[in-house]
């Protein structure tokens, strides 16, 4: 009896260990499964290859369809540059009912708490026992970005074509992408979007504005023009904006200088033209007045207001005045 009793015993035992061994074996399978080979190991894994700018295997995780766009978004830096302000990710699991699972991964950019979802559902196992999951058919969002007049920008620090000064290009999300121009004579501040789920639609429109330079070299232009006008010895200049009604005889030379310059304003086209707002100056006149009757000489000086109003085109480093007489 006595044998009999340690037996069962041992057998009771060893069933209590096999029972254990079993559920161990499980919680490290549902372990492995969740933290090894579980949807949200994808989603982590997307957003590394976000940070490393490795477009080629983010669009492969993410069984991405990408839109008919210029694709300079999709690698290298200027992708590492969108997931830079990528901060606090936390990724978390909705819902999974084993035929499909929803993992949100939570984020900052520039303060600002933002949220991505991703659908993915499971294509195979490993071993039996390890999920593999794949992303669901995942369309990429769009960025369209515009600037007047303007046939480049730099966008997320690379410069890129912009046809008929607009372009649209396919971007990964989660991301942030910056749009900015700077040349000589034009500058455009820049603008940030923040894309966060499939198939989005943003646009960015630059709003162009002259440069120190280009304001400085209208200034130039202008005044030599006004120059060229006071140095004509006549009361009607011919093509400049100031004259003089006399109805006595000059006599001698006409003298003509500039008191003030006008300073007119620089705007951007609705079509990336330019137009100079007309604007007021000063020119002083001085002549001697001869009397036919009496043979008298009178030196006669007067100041002139006049308005300017010129024609403005700028391409490339060439920039064109035209004043309007």
């Amino acid at each position: 009896m006595e044998s009999n009793a340690r037996v069962l015993k041992a057998l009771g035992a060893w069933l209590f260990l096999v029972l254990l061994g079993m559920a161990a074996a499980a919680v490290t399978i549902a372990l492995v499964n969740k933290y090894l080979y579980g949807p949200e190991t994808d989603v982590r894994a997307y957003f590394q290859q976000l940070r490393d700018g490795d477009g080629g295997q983010a669009l492969g995780l993410l069984n991405a369809r990408v839109p008919e766009a210029n694709a300079a978004m999709l690698d290298g830096d200027p992708l590492e540059a969108s997931a830079e302000e990528l901060e606090d990710v936390e990724v978390s699991t909705v819902s999974n009912d084993g035929e499909r699972a929803v993992v949100r991964a939570d984020y900052s950019v520039g303060g600002t708490r933002h949220s991505s979802e991703f659908s993915l559902h499971p294509v195979d196992t490993q071993w039996g026992f390890f999920t593999v999951w794949a992303f669901d058919e995942t369309p990429l969002p769009t960025l369209t970005v515009a600037l007047p007049g303007v046939t480049s920008v730099d966008i997320n620090g690379m410069s890129v074509a912009l046809p008929d000064s607009s372009g649209e290009f396919s971007a990964f999300f989660p991301g942030t992408y910056t749009a900015s121009y700077t040349s000589e004579f034009l500058e455009a501040e820049p603008v940030s979007t923040v894309l966060t789920g499939p198939g989005q639609e943003a646009e960015i429109v630059l709003e162009p504005r002259p440069t120190t330079a280009l304001e400085e070299e209208v200034d130039r232009r202008l005044q030599e023009h006004l120059d060229g006008c006071a140095e004509q010895s006549t009361l009607f200049p011919t093509g400049c904006p100031f004259s003089y009604e006399f109805d006595g005889r000059v006599q001698g030379d006409v003298e003509w200088t500039i008191e003030s310059y006008p300073d007119p304003r620089i705007e951007a086209g609705a079509e990336g033209g330019w137009s100079l707002e007309p604007a007021r100056g000063t020119a002083r006149i001085a002549f001697d007045s001869l009397d036919l009757f009496t043979g008298d000489v009178e030196r006669l000086e007067r100041t002139v207001p006049f308005e300017l109003a010129a024609e403005l085109a700028v391409d490339g480093s060439t920039v064109r005045v035209t004043p309007r007489g």
